[in-house]
Parts: C-alpha cells; sequence; structure tokens
C-alpha cells in the first residue's frame, strides 16, 4: 500500500532519506508499520530518531493523518488507507 510521508522539522529522519517529503510502499496498513519500513530501509539512525534507548517512541514526535487527526504514540496501530498523508513533526521548546 502507498502512503505519502512527510517530514516538518525533523532532521534526524530527512537528513538520513535525503528527502522531507516521499512516497512509500509498505508492507501493511498501520502507522508502525510506516515507521518499521523507515527503519528496515534506512537502519539505526532512523530507529534512534524514533525511540529512546529503552525503546520507547520519543514523546517530541507528532504525526498527523492526513492533516487532521493527530496519532499519539498509543494509537500506532491506527489503520491507513491507500494515498494517507501522515506527517512527522519534531516538537521543540523555546523561549
Amino acid at each position: 500500500m502507498k502512503i505519502n510521508v512527510e517530514f516538518l522539522g525533523f532532521p534526524m529522519v530527512s537528513d538520513v532519506i535525503g528527502k522531507k517529503k516521499l512516497e512509500l510502499d509498505i508492507p501493511g496498513n498501520t502507522v508502525k508499520n510506516v515507521i518499521d519500513e523507515f527503519i528496515r530501509l534506512y537502519g539505526r539512525k532512523v530507529r534512534e530518531a524514533f525511540y529512546d534507548t529503552k525503546g520507547n517512541f520519543d514523546v517530541t514526535i507528532q504525526i498527523t493523518l492526513n492533516g487532521k487527526t493527530f496519532i499519539s504514540a498509543d494509537k500506532h496501530h491506527t489503520p491507513l488507507n491507500e494515498g494517507d498523508t501522515l506527517i512527522f513533526m519534531l516538537l521543540l521548546a523555546g523561549g
């Protein structure tokens, strides 16, 4: 299934894969399948961008589905449809 993926303010992944937007053909239909496919394709650096050393998903990463729905870390089994767009954003605090 093909999914559109964008990375906004998330250079740890976009620098490794060489682009900020792409279409990804995933074996499955969940948000977790997308993350797993990026790790399979691009390796350790991408895994370290998504997960901490204990294997917990990084809480500073926000994911939106089709620009409307936020997908929290406990909802990574949310089903996707052909052509959906996932946007991964890294939240930074500042002042």
